[in-house]
């Protein structure tokens, strides 16, 4: 009997419980019981603001603010999965953490990972019992061609993806390292992880799926947005002139001159001729150079875009059929290779000092900091006034896996960024029962 997987599509935002549940392989979680978690974690906050007094412009802030643990839409936070997790004698940490050991540098030895982007979470975790594909998802299920697929292996139970995509051993570390790229945090999931549950039930979510239903299901979400691609591709290239529509840029494609006139317009079908011509091949070398891969590249669009044309009417007559098949060609090989604007180089991981040891509650030069991330969570410390604002950066990335050299620490109360990070608590004028948010860098 085939093994299957268990995955649940995105509904509204519980992708937390998505996460969570695909992460267990099986229908665990609903949305009420992570909410009567983050109505837990809100209360323990509630009492920690009152400390600073009910009247104070902290707790007045913070009681007008939304859950930082659940959304109204149904978004949980970190400190919330976690805590669901426990449940399972499963721990969650940062995976560039001290605490996680190794786990970045050889995730292939770990068991699941959760990730979250702003408001977005997912799982991906090892299945040694369901045979998958060699090769990563990104290029379909099939992989090299002669490898024969092997037992077990990674999935990627994202919900917003119509089924589980597999993701090879190999890959896996540079696909968590490009998640992190975008801004993913990353956290490692430690501990027994559960077997599948009993396929015959899938909860109010989801679904149980064979290798074979959920390679099929993503290729044709992937043929889907490949058409939409294309035709929106062949709607700027036809806006490009104008009127004339098809019957120009066909002129245009069989070498015509697209005009009697001179001047601006003529320039802009010469331009695109040539453009057209040199992706058909017609020209001489004078491309980007940009080898095999972007050769390849070209001719994938081509065919999405000839596909998403041949979908587009009736045939017409007289040869019309290859006439549009060739101008998709053309066309989408022509804006493949086009080269996009030069995107600013990520800034280099920001060094951190040690977080520094936890002053006790007594301690004259304390100060008691709240800390609101992007998932929502809020974290809750004590440092020393004498301590440097790094300290509590260091602290946050090594609680959260924020990226602190794409974000920085903001005071709330008078609003204004703690930009320099080697200045102590004290002199950045952050004092005890503060509230601070980390929040992108501009």
């Amino acid at each position: 009997m085939a093994r299957l997987l268990y995955h649940e599509k995105q509904t509204s935002m519980l992708c937390g419980v998505h996460a969570l549940n695909t992460l267990l392989q099986g229908p665990y979680f609903s949305a009420h019981d992570l909410a009567a978690i983050a109505t837990e974690f809100d209360e323990r906050e509630r009492a920690l603001m009152r400390e600073s007094g009910v009247e104070s412009a902290d707790f007045l802030r913070y009681m007008a603010e939304d859950s930082g643990n659940a959304a109204a839409d149904g978004n949980f936070s970190i400190q919330v999965l976690t805590k669901a997790l426990e449940v399972w004698n499963l721990t969650c940490v940062p995976a560039t953490s001290r605490e996680a050991g190794s786990a970045w540098r050889s995730p292939q030895d770990e068991v699941a990972f959760l990730c979250n982007l702003d408001q977005h979470w997912f799982a991906v975790r090892r299945r040694d019992d369901v045979e998958s594909p060699s090769v990563h998802a990104g290029g379909g299920f099939g992989g090299k061609k002669g490898s024969a697929p092997k037992p077990g292996g990674w999935w990627n139970f994202n919900s917003m993806f119509p089924a589980p995509q597999p993701i090879s051993e190999l890959y896996l570390s540079a696909f968590l390292a490009q998640l992190k790229e975008e801004g993913y945090s990353i956290f490692v999931v430690r501990g027994a992880l559960p077997a599948a549950a009993d396929a015959s039930s899938s909860g109010t979510y989801g679904r149980w799926v064979n290798v074979e239903d959920a390679a099929a299901d993503n290729k044709a979400a992937d043929a889907v947005k490949a058409a939409g691609r294309a035709r929106c591709a062949a709607e700027q290239a036809m806006a490009r002139v104008g009127a004339g529509g098809r019957a120009t840029l066909t002129t245009l494609a069989r070498g015509g001159g697209g005009g009697g006139g001179g001047g601006e317009g003529s320039a802009d079908d010469a331009e695109l001729q040539a453009a057209i011509a040199a992706s058909l091949g017609h020209g001489h070398g004078h491309g980007h150079g940009g080898g095999a891969g972007k050769r390849d590249s070209a001719e994938d669009a081509a065919r999405a875009l000839a596909a998403s044309f041949a979908g587009a009417g009736a045939p017409s007559a007289g040869g019309g059929d290859d006439a549009d098949a060739d101008l998709a060609a053309a066309i989408a090989a022509s804006l493949a290779q086009s080269t996009p604007p030069h995107s600013q180089p990520p800034p280099p991981p920001m060094a951190l000092p040690p977080v520094p040891d936890e002053p006790a509650a007594g301690d004259p030069a304390a100060v008691t900091l709240a800390v609101r991330v992007p998932s929502g969570r809020r974290l809750s410390r004590r440092f020393r006034d004498v301590d440097a604002v790094a300290a509590v950066a260091a602290f946050v990335a090594a609680e959260t896996g924020v990226d602190m050299s794409r974000h920085a620490l903001v005071a709330a109360f008078p609003r204004r960024p703690l930009s320099d990070l080697g200045r102590t608590l004290k002199d950045a004028g952050v004092k005890d029962k503060e509230a601070l948010s980390v929040e992108p860098r501009r």
